[in-house]
């Protein structure tokens, strides 16, 4: 511990001037410095200056080459219960680090404070490893790689190891690298909550509460994505925000059980901001209070009545692997942007009723709250009525539980000092629900609510009827809990709420209900019921007539049809469907959830005449995916587009979102009950942010704004006889499957009829993939065929071709089975090992199999098998890319990856003309608008060329004769340019490109294009 005198001396020292310059003019330096791991003794003075300037550690209580008790080794650097180890290069002796460190711990605790935990550093000073003893084995906690361009997280991530001043500024990145991923706090939690779930993982309570909680995310992604380790990165999450709940009221956290439950908010008056939910679970073993208290501890040193913004949604994309992040699509709205959105949707915010059906982390309810605070205070209202009024005004309901608990305490640090001004009861009004509720049933001429009950049980039900009475379900609720507590009959239960006013068919259903509870109370699985009913029914309550929102707001989930479960894609098409929002046909696998969303939230959660304002893929601008949405052919409900915002020129924004149909995004304004088509123009915002969570002086620092005309309605309608001709390339994946390279044969050296092969490694293979060891062997070599992938095509020239083994014969796709029943032992090793892994690895059905076989995969859409004739001449274009690049083909072996297209030509002629006008600038310019777009730029083509009316080929038409001459000519030109190795495949295509516009002949086929089409 340090000393009083200490503490007062490192709090003055950070807040006076001596402590700013220094961290202004001299921390840049040592940071620099170590980025460049220096030798020895240097990086100890700098770890010296480091933690006597920026911590306060006085000379006297560094201690250096400290000799252990047993005289075994020496640690470098100790301060109080810190020992500091010094390398020279992590990279090759974290090894050492692992075999010395816990020696070195076990020496410091001897000496250290009572409850104080002693830590390990390892550094070589650009790497720094932070580790712990956990029951005597050493315990990795962090790590954290220092960056030059921003010193100050340097400090901030080894505050909450050497820091006891509180008071620190909650920023976004302050808070992720406080209780993120690579956080000391998050790897101290890890490791125990890890030894925590192997003592009481296998309770039948803390069992049903991880089934249910799998259950609800199954419902957010559409797939089965839960997992122990994702669990657990929850409950740390969750025990988290709970404390930071507590902290804004000032609450000291005695009893960890009140804090987890919620009671120690309710004996404030604050209910719905934190309930006993899935993950109070640590409690129920050996050492879990003691978790839950250092958690709550870590919370204290934030100033947290402070936020400008919703910190929350940082510090849970910090937790989650980046990888694991892309695959669930787990990216959260920027502040500016929300906050832009909630000035636009909401005119009168001291009178508007407004929800979030899908509300995250709380973003859009943040800045919703700021805005309703802001106009009452300039109103002059009372602060106690200006509570009053969120809490009236201001809704939220997400089905993903952790991102509920986000969100209620988001809003809850949205009143800023105005909670001290609350009513005696203030109810956090965002609720865990299915906005879109699924599990909605018709039953004659009502409705009922199903809540499932894992593993195989029959699900509870629920009157939808009573449930949207908020006070008649309360105290049916009550009656509920009062029977668990006597074990009370069914049939009391039943005269109970029939008494409080239900009707009888209601209270019979409900009967029933508690009988199933009943039981499950006698099973050992209950005490979760209560939280889970009240929560689920909640969108019923909301979407009655009487409490539908004037504003509907947000970014709802963007996730497509072809990543969702078998179960959830039979769902969604039958939904849509019904609002005649259901395309289906080859756009069935682009269909998304958000438009379902656009439609229901509508129809269910907003009054006649309310708004809508959702953050949408950019395709909803202009893709007939979404046109259902954009023309008024809804049913059910009428909603016509009012406004929009095309954001495809702003970057960053997201991440790469996990099965949305673009990366890029708008926002789309409608209003209820209103028809007529979108208007003829829109706002569209261009420019370069900083960084993703940019704040909003940032923002309007760099974006420009300008109107421009609605993006062109992009079609299925073909002006072109090619769009019939040609066709995407074959899905080679996994690529390590597939793509090969000849593998070292040993003495006895390889085969000339079956070479030895292994499995390709790239830097484009994605998970789960890249953990998955390639196959390796021969291969018989009619089997083994020259690729073109995308980057194999340039303007008139083929560049690298790779190689592979395509498992087809006599235009049939071969399995291991057959391929060994025909004799190719070879192959039918080679795909014996693919399809074990393929198997392993794959997507799975709900029977847990795999949605599709290894063979039909390679095969999907016929694309592989109707390759299997023979062209002699092909033309081969670019699926996606910022130029469109064709060249032909005169090798009838050769397979086409799905990053091309390709049509067989009937003559060298016409080969040459389509690519002589595919080549073009005209091309592009016309198509451009309807590309969808990147992070930076448009990106796929696909057919979209041949919706301009372009002619076949005609030997009779001069045009296009003289058009195929000049493409023959450029593609000599192409084939002598001499294009380094090592170049990049976009440098080559430049390179060809600037020669054909010296040689002259690119203006001449840009002029024979222009007047081949019409303006």
């Amino acid at each position: 511990m340090l000393s009083r005198m200490r503490r007062q001396r490192y709090s003055l020292k950070r807040e006076g001037k001596v402590a700013n310059s220094w961290r202004g003019d001299r921390l840049p330096d040592i940071v620099r410095s170590m980025a460049s791991r220096p030798r020895h003794e240097a990086l100890r003075g700098l770890i010296t200056e480091l933690l006597r300037e920026g911590f306060g550690a006085a000379f006297s209580e560094l201690e250096h080459e400290r000799y252990l008790v047993d005289n075994s080794g020496r640690i470098d650097v100790a301060w109080g219960a810190t020992v500091i180890e010094l390398k020279s290069d992590l990279r090759r002796e974290e090894r050492d680090v692992v075999a010395r460190m816990p020696d070195y711990l076990a020496d410091a605790s001897r000496g250290s404070a009572p409850g104080r935990t002693t830590v390990g550093l390892a550094t070589d000073g650009a790497t720094l490893l932070a580790y712990t003893l956990d029951l005597g084995r050493l315990t990795s906690i962090g790590r954290y790689d220092v960056d030059v361009d921003h010193p100050e997280r340097l400090l901030t991530w080894l505050e909450p190891l050497l820091s006891p001043v509180p008071e620190v500024m909650p920023t976004p990145i302050a808070v992720a690298l406080a209780f993120g991923r690579y956080s000391l706090a998050f790897g101290r939690a890890h490791a125990q909550l890890q030894r925590l779930w192997s003592e009481v993982g296998d309770h039948p309570e803390v069992r049903l509460k991880r089934n249910l909680w799998d259950g609800l995310l199954r419902q957010v992604y559409g797939d089965d994505v839960g997992s122990d380790a994702l669990f657990l990165q929850h409950t740390y999450l969750t025990i988290l925000v709970k404390a930071i709940a507590a902290r804004v009221l000032d609450l000291e956290i005695g009893d960890p059980a009140e804090m987890l439950s919620g009671r120690l908010l309710a004996n404030e008056g604050i209910v719905g901001a934190v309930e006993a939910d899935f993950f109070d679970w640590p409690l129920l073993a050996t050492g879990g209070d003691d978790l839950v208290r250092s958690l709550a501890a870590e919370t204290i040193r934030f100033r947290l009545r402070d936020v400008k913004v919703d910190v929350l949604k940082s510090l849970y994309e910090s937790l989650i692997d980046p990888d694991e992040r892309h695959d669930l699509g787990e990216y959260y709205t920027p502040d500016w942007l929300a906050a832009r959105v909630v000035t636009a949707a909401i005119s009168r915010p001291l009178e508007q009723r407004v929800l979030d059906p899908s509300c995250g982390s709380g973003t859009f309810l943040f800045h919703a709250l700021r805005r309703l605070i802001e106009a009452g205070r300039q109103a002059g209202v009372p602060p106690a009525e200006i509570v009053e009024t969120c809490a009236d005004r201001v809704f939220g309901i997400d089905v993903h539980p952790v991102a509920v608990a986000l969100a209620r305490v988001t809003w809850l640090l949205a009143l800023g000092d105005l909670v001290q001004d609350r009513p005696p009861t203030l109810s956090v009004p965002v609720y865990m629900g299915d906005s879109m509720q699924w599990n909605l049933r018709p039953l004659g001429a009502s409705a009922e609510v199903l809540v499932d009950v894992p593993p195989n049980d029959p699900p509870l039900r629920i009157p939808a009827g009573l449930a949207s009475d908020q006070h008649l379900f309360e105290r049916a609720l009550d009656e509920l809990n009062r029977g668990l507590d006597t074990l009370a009959e069914p049939e009391a239960i039943r005269h109970a709420i029939a008494l409080a006013g239900a009707t009888t068919e209601d209270a019979a259903m409900l009967g029933q209900t508690f009988a199933q509870l009943k039981e499950l109370y006698l099973d050992g699985r209950n005490h979760i019921w209560t939280f889970i009913l009240r929560n689920l029914l909640r969108p019923v309550w909301l979407s009655h007539p009487d409490h539908r929102a004037d504003v509907l707001i947000g970014n709802p989930p963007w996730i497509v049809y072809r990543h969702l479960s078998a179960d959830m894609k039979e769902r969604l098409r039958e939904a849509l469907r019904s609002y005649n929002l259901w395309v289906g046909g080859s756009l069935a696998t682009q269909q998304d959830m958000c438009a379902l969303f656009w439609a229901r939230g509508a129809e269910r959660y907003l009054r006649d005449g309310g708004v809508l304002a959702l953050v949408l893929p950019y395709a909803a601008l202009n893709a007939p995916v979404f046109a259902g949405m954009r023309d008024g052919g809804m049913e059910r409900v009428r909603v016509a587009i009012i406004g929009g915002w095309g954001l495809e020129r702003v970057w960053p924004i997201f991440g790469a979102q996990s099965g949305s149909s673009t990366t890029s995004t708008c926002v789309l304004f409608g209003e209820r009950d209103r028809a007529g088509p979108p208007p003829t123009e829109f706002d569209r915002w261009v420019g370069v942010l900083p960084r993703r969570d940019a704040s909003e002086a940032e923002a309007a620092e760099v974006l420009a704004h300008m109107r421009a005309a609605w993006p062109r309605p992009r079609t299925l309608l073909a002006a072109s006889p090619y769009r019939t001709r040609f066709r995407n390339g074959a899905s080679l994946f996994p690529r390590r499957f597939v793509l090969v390279e000849y593998a070292a044969a040993g003495r006895l050296q390889s085969r000339r009829d079956a070479p030895r092969l292994r499995g390709r490694v790239g830097s484009l293979d994605k998970r789960p993939w890249t953990g998955v060891e390639p196959p390796e062997g021969p291969v018989e070599r009619i089997f083994v065929r020259r690729i073109a992938l995308g980057e194999s095509v340039a303007p008139y020239r083929v560049l690298d071709l790779v190689t592979g083994v395509v498992p087809m014969e006599s235009g049939a796709i071969l399995t291991a089975a057959s391929a060994d029943a025909r004799g190719h032992r070879g192959l039918a090793a080679w795909l014996r090992d693919a399809e074990t892994k393929w198997n392993e690895h794959s997507n799975k059905g709900v029977d847990g199999a795999p949605r599709m076989t290894l063979a039909r995969s390679l095969n999907h859409l016929q694309k592989l098998v109707a390759q299997a004739a023979r062209s002699p001449i092909r033309v081969l274009y670019t699926k996606a890319g910022t130029r469109l690049s064709a060249c032909w083909l005169e090798d009838d072996d050769v397979i086409i990856d799905h990053k091309a297209y390709w049509s067989a030509a009937n003559s060298l002629e016409e080969a040459a003309y389509v690519a002589a006008v595919l080549n073009t600038s005209i091309v592009l310019d016309r198509v451009k608008d309807l590309q969808p777009v990147g992070q930076r730029d448009p990106r796929d083509f696909d057919n979209l060329v041949w919706t301009l009316p372009i002619p076949e080929f005609d030997a009779s038409e001069a045009l296009h004769v003289d058009l195929a001459a000049a493409a023959l000519h450029a593609a000599g030109i192409a084939a002598r340019i001499e294009l380094p190795d090592s170049a990049h495949f976009t440098a080559k295509r430049r390179a060809i490109r600037q020669t054909l516009v010296d040689d002259g002949v690119a203006e001449t086929i840009e002029r024979l294009v222009d007047a081949l089409l019409p303006p």
